[in-house]
């Protein structure tokens, strides 16, 4: 038996595990962002749980704003778990996974909206299919527009908009595959559902990364092991952008250079030889290029804010490449594991 069938080999539970664990655990991970995450939580204490039984664990990431609280008060059936650090989406994603009981994970983000039918689809999808080890399905905003949710794994040929408005994504449907299932190499962690036994047999999300990739990172290994992606077209879930990363300029400039840095730890933990050095060598002409004219407009306008914080951006990003050439080593300065190395 590979390592993989044994991950996914079903086991019997004793009617007693039956009636102790829950079908699925929610887990949100959040920093601030409160009216977002109202609303998130607010969905799911709607669900009735006629047809499958829920735990919801909420992993504050240190915002310290006694919000937090208020909300907690407000819905006493869930689980909060206030974490020690901001340690990013994957530490508090990892930690819920380890306070979780279900027998599947649902990784919400805390801007999203969600039903109860569309959940119970998702869950009973992720059921009668198990050779998909990870699925996700369809997002939106609340205005119908449709988010990009899964793509292709980093490669020389996608690593800016334009490789990737020339190289198209692949097509991954094949005739055993039923209609509404698309096979991507990615789906994203904002809608994002695994057997917890999985999910802690390869460790969980990789903590070098503070946040953007870890999901990537995530459906590369389980890729590696022969595991299948699957999204459901026919399944929708509201997600609408932003809710814990464009709080004020300062939080929007520390994620948004997060967007570089993951893709450089991305790129060294799975490409090898000259191809990864090629790439990170392009990566780092592109971003400093692109990043650098940005920076200008930023400073020439630095009354929009918006503007301005490209400028800033850029500083970041100069600081980050200065401190990996000394430090040899791509990862975040914002990870938990930074400190280890």
């Amino acid at each position: 038996m590979n390592t993989l069938e044994a991950m996914t080999k079903h086991r019997t539970p004793n009617n007693e595990h039956l009636k102790s664990v829950p079908d699925l655990s929610i887990i949100i991970v959040c920093y601030k962002g409160w009216p977002r995450l109202h609303k998130c939580l607010k969905s799911i204490d709607k669900f009735a749980g006629n047809n499958f039984t829920t735990e919801v664990i909420i992993v504050d990431n240190k915002s310290d704003d006694e919000a937090i609280h208020d909300i907690e008060k407000q819905y006493p059936k869930f689980k909060f778990i206030s974490n020690t650090i901001n340690g990013g989406f994957a530490n508090g994603s990892n930690l819920g996974s380890r306070n979780a009981s279900g027998d599947f994970l649902l990784f919400l983000n805390p801007d999203t909206v969600v039903s109860e039918p569309e959940i119970e689809k998702l869950l009973n999808a992720a059921k009668k299919t198990p050779d998909y080890i990870i699925s996700s399905c369809r997002q939106v905003n609340e205005n119908g527009k449709e988010s990009v949710a899964s793509g292709d794994f980093p490669s020389m040929f996608n690593l800016t908009g334009f490789q990737r408005a020339v190289f198209r994504s692949r097509v991954r449907h094949t005739v055993k595959q039923p209609a509404d299932i698309i096979s991507p190499d990615w789906i994203s962690g904002s809608v994002l559902m695994i057997k917890r036994e999985v999910f802690l047999q390869i460790h969980g999300f990789d903590e070098d990364f503070w946040m953007y990739f870890e999901d990537v990172d995530l459906c590369r290994r389980i890729s590696d092991i022969n595991g299948k992606i699957a999204l459901y077209s026919s399944i929708v879930i509201e997600h609408n952008h932003g809710g814990s990363s464009r709080i004020n300029i300062k939080t929007t400039t520390l994620t948004k250079t997060e967007v570089f840095i993951s893709r450089h730890l991305y790129i060294s933990k799975h490409k090898t030889g000259m191809e990864r050095f090629i790439i990170q060598m392009f990566l780092i002409v592109n971003n400093l290029i692109s990043a650098g004219i940005m920076a200008l407009v930023g400073l020439l306008l630095f009354f929009i804010p918006k503007l301005y914080s490209r400028t800033l951006i850029f500083l970041r990003l100069l600081a980050y490449y200065a401190g990996a050439l000394l430090r040899q080593s791509w990862i975040s300065p914002r990870s938990p594991n930074f400190i280890k190395r």
